[in-house]
């Protein structure tokens, strides 16, 4: 079976591509142009992207959209609106006051936080499916996709190669992971993907798991993140203070079917505890996590067993 693999740079992370199939060159050449044209309409980092169209006629006018753009707003709009959860697409305005990721990273002042929080409210968000069209009601709102759009294109890139045959085959987009089949060259028949550790070097791994046309996401206080006053920020933000979430875990990560659920998950599962959070991530269907905390302690969800080296489905997902 002819393996080719391929490594490039794209949305500020590396991506790698792992196919078995004789076409396997032209596949990932199209995998590549695939994500750069997901990349160029769905981020908020290039002012002329189809999704700031709809952020720049905020308080102005519904923006009609493609129909694969509104369908993942109006998913993401509905996880959103449950507010037990931190996952919203309307935090755009607070990322921006932050910056964190980027060089220019700062701490806002309590002025500026207070004066973007009546702008990150989802309710805000009108969807009409009639014609595809995304109107944001209030001026100075912004949709940010960043917790939910790479899993999207995971799951994209996934379909497409499954289309033109391929069997096996594993796509890494920075923390999230999506295979296909089986791996042919591991022993136990899985591909062996491993779970950061939050609290050391990067590349150091505090477990292994075996995904077989599963994937898996992970987020992380250690991911992006910058110091000041002697405090650490990290991006996940509560849109309630406009300030990073409080929490005890360091990790989530989610292993699903489909990348978007996971991408969904381990941002909605930040939840202030861990116990909090593995509690409310038993109640979702199809999804089971692993919480890491600030301890290095290993936290699970039911579906799931550790034996100190692998994590394991207790059934097939």
């Amino acid at each position: 079976m002819t393996k080719t693999q391929s490594r490039f740079q794209m949305m500020g992370t590396f991506i790698d591509v792992v196919v078995y199939h004789p076409n396997g060159e032209a596949l990932i050449k199209k995998v590549y142009q695939q994500l750069e044209h997901y990349s160029q309409r769905f981020t908020v980092n290039q002012p002329d992207s189809e999704l700031m169209m709809i952020n720049q006629q905020a308080g102005k006018m519904p923006v009609k959209v493609q129909p694969d753009l509104f369908q993942l707003i109006k998913l993401a709009k509905a996880i959103s609106e449950d507010a037990e959860n931190p996952f919203n697409i309307a935090i755009g305005p607070l990322v921006k006051a932050w910056r964190i990721g980027f060089h220019d990273a700062k701490i806002p002042t309590q002025q500026e936080i207070a004066a973007k929080l009546p702008y990150v409210d989802p309710k805000n968000i009108q969807l009409n499916d009639h014609d595809h069209s995304v109107y944001l009601s209030q001026p100075g709102m912004e949709i940010d996709l960043g917790a939910i759009a790479k899993g999207y294109f995971a799951d994209q890139v996934k379909n497409r190669l499954i289309n033109a045959g391929v069997q096996s085959g594993f796509i890494s987009l920075g923390g999230n992971v999506v295979t296909i089949g089986h791996s042919p060259s591991n022993a136990n028949q899985a591909w062996n993907v491993g779970i950061q550790h939050p609290l050391a070097e990067r590349g150091t791994i505090i477990r292994a798991v075996p995904l077989n046309g599963a994937s898996m996401v992970t987020s992380g206080i250690n991911e992006r993140f910058f110091h000041a006053n002697g405090q650490r920020y990290h991006h996940l933000l509560d849109a309630h203070t406009g300030m990073p979430i409080v929490t005890d875990i360091a990790s989530l990560t989610i292993i699903s079917e489909h990348s978007t659920d996971g991408e969904i998950w381990s941002t909605a599962g930040f939840l202030p505890s861990i116990h909090h959070a593995i509690t409310y991530l038993n109640q979702q269907t199809g999804i089971e996590a692993v919480a890491i905390s600030k301890q290095g302690d290993i936290h699970l969800t039911s579906g799931l067993i550790d034996n100190g080296q692998c994590i394991y489905p207790r059934a097939s997902l």
